[in-house]
């Protein structure tokens, strides 16, 4: 009931409210809210009777200047049958109601929502869905067995658009179909789906276009070839939801993946909310699960920096499995750098990690990432891979400079793992020159060589300190 009755001191301009009650609400419940709000009319709502009325009423004189609270003058107790909405501006409150009658009292239209529920009964985001178009602003308090609370925090900027998908389009003509098949499925119409056409010379636009005709929810917009992380960047800017979801077109997902990461981000009001993705290997049509840190404390929702920062070394590469609050990049300057030509989304997982707040995984593999398509740059084994140390750079700038020396271990770690990656595949005639940088780059951030060796063999294990050692000595 406090985050309820703080909603209300919250809204101070809100003058009118109706709480819609069990049958074990009591009248000490009823007093609280007497006391620490400033309503000018409510109205109890319930399944009463004429005796159980009198008694409550009788019981709130009783106590009245004990416990200090004034009656307001328009406070009355009404049947469910009997109630019939409340003129102007006013909120539905709840707490452990029956879901149906909740779900009906949107006939009502209440201008604000403040109910609690527990997470047995009914989502957080099915009461948001039904609630969305006629309230202004919404608070769900979900309570869980042995877990903190979430909490569902939504205000309406009168913008339609809550979750924008942005698709970086070049070359991808052959594979289109199916991508755009599987996240149209959901069909939700408060998403949007921004096709950026980079400059992309064979049909992909036209595919798009047609897609187009018949769901109005998919936009395309063209530019000029500019590269992956340019493409991602004028997508970003031109996103209109509250969170944005990244899809490279020649993959695919589970038609529900974008359905359960919004849900889940909305419910516990998470800055992230991301899944597990599966490798599609384009030659055999084989599909491949990959590890990664999905399961628990990330599953039931995290809070803690410390705890969500351990996912720059910890979590793959692979931004498009996940959704990211817009305001959150916004406020931390999150973006893409847009002279990078590939492995842009190496910099972004980095910095939204680094950044977040609240995160929560959802432990299923619902993204398709194609693999053994000609011209992929995960396929490069040569000079291309030098784009590493342009990324360090930005990062050392982004998060080394911010003088969070467990901040900067992690980026450390995320460091000497691209660099093994990078040493694994380059060719022998490009081998020596990365070798030569990648030392430079950990030292950069990790001058004391000793300490940094005991961070790495704590966190990533001694056979890797020992690889770390053999680069930088």
């Amino acid at each position: 009931m406090n985050e309820i009755i703080g909603f209300l001191n919250k809204n101070y301009t809100l003058k009118k409210a109706a709480f819609l009650v069990n049958d074990k609400f009591w009248v000490n419940e009823l007093s609280d809210i007497l006391i620490n709000t400033n309503l000018e009319e409510l109205q109890i709502v319930g399944y009463f009777n004429k005796s159980n009325i009198e008694e409550f009423e009788s019981n709130l004189h009783k106590n009245q200047f004990e416990n200090r609270y004034n009656i307001p003058a328009n406070l009355k107790f009404i049947s469910v049958y009997d109630f019939k909405g409340m003129d102007g501006d006013w909120a539905l409150c709840a707490k452990d109601v029956s879901p149906e009658l909740l779900l009906r009292f949107v006939d009502f239209k209440p201008q604000y929502l403040a109910v609690e529920i527990c997470e047995d009964r009914i989502s957080a985001f099915k009461i948001w869905e039904e609630y969305r178009t006629i309230s202004s602003s919404v608070k769900i308090i979900t309570h869980r067995v042995n877990k903190a609370d979430q909490v569902l925090d939504w205000k309406s900027n009168q913008n339609p658009i809550e979750l924008s998908v942005i698709f970086p389009m070049y070359n991808v003509e052959k594979y289109l179909d199916q991508c755009i098949e599987s996240v149209t499925k959901w069909k939700a119409p408060y998403v949007e789906f921004l096709f950026v056409n980079d400059g992309s010379p064979d049909h992909s636009r036209d595919v798009v276009l047609k897609w187009a005709e018949t769901d109005s929810r998919i936009k395309l917009l063209d530019k000029e070839n500019g590269g992956c992380a340019s493409a991602r960047q004028y997508g970003l800017e031109r996103a209109q939801g509250n969170y944005i979801g990244f899809i490279d077109p020649d993959d695919f997902i589970e038609p529900s993946m974008f359905k359960k990461l919004f849900k889940a981000a909305m419910t516990g009001s998470y800055e992230i909310s991301y899944c597990g993705y599966n490798e599609y290997y384009e030659d055999t049509k084989t599909v491949k699960r990959i590890d990664d840190a999905l399961g628990y404390p990330y599953n039931e929702g995290v809070t803690n920096p410390d705890i969500i920062q351990d996912l720059i070394p910890y979590c793959r590469v692979a931004i498009w499995r996940g959704i990211y609050k817009k305001e959150m990049l916004i406020n931390n300057n999150i973006h893409f750098y847009t002279d990078l030509r590939r492995f842009d989304d190496l910099p972004f997982k980095v910095e939204t990690f680094a950044m977040a707040k609240s995160v929560i995984a959802i432990p299923e593999h619902l993204y398709y990432y194609r693999l053994s398509r000609p011209g992929q740059d995960v396929s490069a084994d040569d000079d291309r891979l030098y784009v590493h140390f342009d990324i360090f750079n930005y990062l050392n700038k982004s998060i080394a400079e911010k003088y969070d020396r467990k901040l900067t271990d992690r980026l450390e770690i995320c460091k000497l793992q691209t660099h093994l990656y990078a040493l694994s595949k380059i060719k022998d005639e490009y081998k020596n020159y990365y070798l030569q940088h990648a030392k430079q780059d950990l030292l950069s951030t990790g001058k004391d060589i000793k300490r940094t060796s005991v961070v790495i063999e704590k966190a990533i294990g001694k056979d890797n300190a020992n690889k770390y050692l053999k680069i930088v000595q």
